[in-house]
């Protein structure tokens, strides 16, 4: 039993050991675009099992890294290691490997912290290393772990031995190759023709819905590797999307990716597997191998063992139905049983596709789900022989996840308060006075089911609403993990039962923090000459949205502008969603193009609130109306912004809901439309960019298809099912309705093909308008280079000191706003 919290949640800001924590300087100037690409960043971090080490990876300024082609991943590049005593924090940390280089990054620690398995990436070589905390040294074992895009890369059994899936050719993995890839594949293959001496071509067949490339993928393994004899043996050999092992460690469950499943002319689904995936468990002392459901299918993001470990939960199908025909199965080596659901439903084939959770309470399994006539999705408890059994139905917010899991209870969020779901229903934990939230570690390379699956352990860290952090334990009592510091909550990047590594930030200064019992202690900072950075804090517009409920949006204000001196307004348009987000991060700071830059380079910036979801045939009327809306309000509210000096911005789905926009008003002066589809038939059939040289990782048909018709081009056919809507619904077909200048900004390597821009850009011009193009070359759907960053902030700043430094002509809306359409397009039937 922990020792309980010690005196009012509020106090105790002030017992800090070091003058870095203590107060905010005064800022004292205005974020520039190159203090972004400057950003030196912390990285993941971690505690070791018994408590004694720390260790976090930290990363030099962004324009240093060795490559860019990695895209978000460049970072890997310039990674260093640090280790903590956290015996002994007032020492300054010390890097864990002196002469190892940049390029490295934590994995995890060995169940008696003596080890951490780490990874090396140098080049085009990635390489998983183990490291010896009594000597600091490392063995590297020229393995080269796999890093699934969904499942889990390695797992201690014991303190000597780890199971790793590995690409036994010591090929980078896709997650790496995919990025990187295309560039080599491409110049060889444009050699090759030039040289004149050997073919250079791709190939790729299809025949009964399978698309089957002349390549194929390396063959992967599942090994056991002795750390102490550094020895290996195979578990598995195949494609491993995922594996989990038992509690007990005698048993591991493996999917592997095998034969290409067909797809269905009646019905895609987005975000689907292209291939089949198949269940074994392997019986680790003796190597047995046991396929319980040869002719099913395993849907990603379940594989949970329940704590005795007689059983694992997978949702499997039979390989011809519908993933939402399939069924909750509880799988050990004695054989397969479904679990009945009798009345309830885990949701669409997309809401399946995407994760159906679930987890044990004992040996009875519960699940995530709904009633099938509809409703919203509870957790049911589900014991042999009775019906499903609602255990957070009186909650007025369920939890979608659980935090730590016992035996008999798993604890979990809900209502401001830490609750135990038991079998006989949920039990609070915390009391009615405390309001608690979850302290999530900060972890951007966590797959989906990693990052939901409850770590099995008796304690549970949160925050207090305070900003505070406890750790609570299985009967509620708290500890106090570190005094409130800043005034605002911590970003956590670890936790135990006894410390809290976060980070704290003043400007952009980042303050890697201990925090233990009542004790702040600051151990290293990154960013230390950008303590002094202003970011522009938005402020919140309410008004009524389209359907007449209240909505927000948010406006950002240039600082230190009078009024009058604001060069103009920047109307930030993504449907669904509004952008708040002061800072998360270095990294969220670097990539795609952020209102608080914008604003502070003169620009008011508003981020409109703007519905999603819609159908093709009103989703662009509506999303005009929705514009003018959030614009009145804005204009209401700081009536000092220039009204005739307005333009439109808007990324990916944001940039074909602004050119949807600039086909239907006269209400603003300039277009910035980037990443953006204006041709739904042409996106739905392109191919994305690696995908016509990169074979071997597959056609990914199901992505664009999926999208244009499932995801958010909500078509529900393919072009020639639904052509008026699709011909509807394509901006580029309306360029002759636009009237303001637009700058179109794409990427040759963006899954939104650049194709797109090139046919916005070619209508536009047909039509005399003022229009430029900016293809981005080697980047994808977010610009990574540091050159192209500044570039595409000085095209950006460029165009709208250009096409705004008059006042337009502003056509005033109605009483109810609403801009006229002009379009000739005839509306879908």
């Amino acid at each position: 039993m922990m020792r309980p919290l010690l005196g009012a949640m509020a106090a105790c800001a002030c017992l800090l050991t070091t003058e870095a924590l203590a107060q905010e300087v005064p800022s004292r100037r205005a974020l520039t675009v190159q203090d972004i690409v400057e950003l030196e960043s912390f990285g993941r971090a971690t505690i070791s099992p018994d408590g004694r080490w720390a260790v976090y990876e930290k990363r030099g300024p962004y324009n240093t890294a060795t490559r860019f082609d990695f895209g978000v991943r460049a970072a890997w590049t310039i990674m260093e290691l640090w280790l903590v005593d956290l015996e002994a924090p007032e020492r300054s940390p010390e890097r864990l490997l002196e002469n190892e280089g940049l390029g490295l990054q934590r994995l995890s620690w060995s169940p008696d912290s003596r080890r951490l398995l780490i990874t090396r990436l140098q080049g085009n070589r990635l390489e998983a290393g183990i490291v010896a905390l009594a000597d600091r040294s490392v063995w590297w074992t020229g393995l080269t772990p796999e890093m699934p895009r969904t499942g889990a890369t390695a797992e201690w059994r014991s303190d000597d031995e780890l199971v790793i899936s590995i690409r036994p050719d010591g090929s980078l993995p896709e997650l790496l190759a995919y990025d990187s890839g295309f560039q080599e594949e491409m110049s060889e293959a444009w050699r090759r023709s030039a040289a004149g001496r050997e073919a250079s071509r791709t190939v790729i067949e299809a025949a009964d819905g399978r698309a089957t490339p002349e390549r194929s993928r390396s063959v992967g393994a599942l090994v056991l590797l002795n750390v102490t004899d550094r020895s290996r043996r195979d578990l598995i050999e195949g494609e491993v999307v995922d594996f989990a092992l038992s509690p007990d460690k005698a048993a591991v469950a493996t999917i592997l990716a095998e034969e290409i499943a067909p797809i269905r002319p009646e019905r895609i689904v987005y975000v689907e597997s292209a291939r089949r995936q198949r269940l074994s468990l392997v019986h680790v002392p003796d190597g047995r191998v046991l396929r319980p459901m040869p002719g099913r299918d395993v849907g990603e993001h379940l594989l949970r063992w329940s704590s005795t470990s007689r059983e694992i939960l997978v949702w499997m199908r039979e390989d011809n139905a519908d993933w939402d025909q399939g069924g909750l199965y509880r799988v050990g080596f004695d054989g397969a049983e479904q679990v009945a659901l009798p009345g309830v439903s885990t949701g669409t084939i997309e809401q399946v596709v995407n994760g159906v959770r679930a987890d044990w309470i004992g040996d009875t399994p519960l699940v995530y789900a709904r009633p099938s006539d509809g409703g919203r999705f509870d957790w049911y408890l589900l014991s042999e022989g009775a019906p499903p059994l609602n255990l957070t139905h009186a909650l007025t917010t369920p939890p979608v996840r659980f935090f730590s899991a016992g035996e008999t209870a798993l604890r979990f969020f809900a209502d401001g308060a830490l609750w135990a779901a038991e079998a006989t229903g949920p039990r609070r934990l915390t009391p009615a006075d405390v309001t608690v939230q979850a302290a999530v570690s900060a972890d951007p390379e966590i797959v989906r089911r990693l990052s939901v699956d409850a770590p099995r352990r008796d304690w549970t860290a949160a925050t207090v609403s305070t900003g505070e952090s406890v750790i609570i334990d299985e009967d509620g009592g708290m500890v106090r993990q570190g005094p409130l510091v800043g005034g605002r909550p911590p970003r956590v990047l670890a936790v135990s039962p006894e410390a809290m590594l976060v980070l704290e930030r003043a400007g952009m200064q980042e303050t890697l923090t201990l925090r233990t019992g009542d004790r702040a202690v600051a151990l290293d900072a990154v960013n230390r000459g950008k303590r002094d950075v202003k970011l522009v804090e938005p402020v919140a517009i309410d008004h009524r949205g389209v359907d007449g409920t209240q909505t927000r949006s948010w406006l950002w204000l240039p600082p230190g502008e009078e009024a009058g001196e604001v060069k103009g307004v920047i109307v930030d348009v993504y449907p669904g969603g509004t952008d708040s987000l002061v800072w998360w991060d270095p990294l969220t700071m670097t990539y795609a193009v952020r209102p608080g830059v914008l604003a502070a380079g003169g620009y008011a910036v508003l981020s409109a609130s703007i519905p999603s979801n819609l159908e093709p045939a009103v989703r662009g009327e509506t999303y005009s109306r929705a514009a003018d809306l959030a614009v009145d309000a804005a204009l209401s509210a700081h009536p000092e912004l220039p009204a005739d000096r307005l333009a439109l911005f808007g990324h990916s789905f944001g940039g074909y809901a602004v050119m949807e926009i600039a086909t239907r008003s006269t209400r603003y002066q300039s277009v910035i439309a980037s990443a953006g589809i204006y041709d739904w038939m042409g996106s739905w059939s392109e191919f994305n960019a690696p995908t016509r040289n990169l074979t071997q990782y597959g056609l990914r048909d199901r992505q664009p298809q999926g999208f244009v018709e499932q995801g958010q081009g909500r078509f529900g056919a393919p072009p020639w099912a639904a052509t008026e809507a699709y011909l509807a619904s394509s901006p580029w077909l309306r360029a002759e309705d636009v009237t303001a200048p637009v700058l179109l900004l794409t990427a040759d390597l963006d899954f939104v093909p650049m194709r797109q821009a090139e046919a916005m850009f070619s209508a536009l011009y047909r039509e005399g308008k003022q229009v430029k193009l900016i293809t981005y070359w080697g980047e994808k759907h977010h610009v990574w280079s540091p050159a192209n960053i500044l570039d595409k902030y000085r095209q950006i700043f460029g165009w709208l000191d250009t096409t705004l430094s008059e006042p337009g002509d502003v056509t005033q809306p109605a009483s109810f706003p609403m801009s006229g359409p002009r379009t000739r397009t005839p509306p879908p039937p």
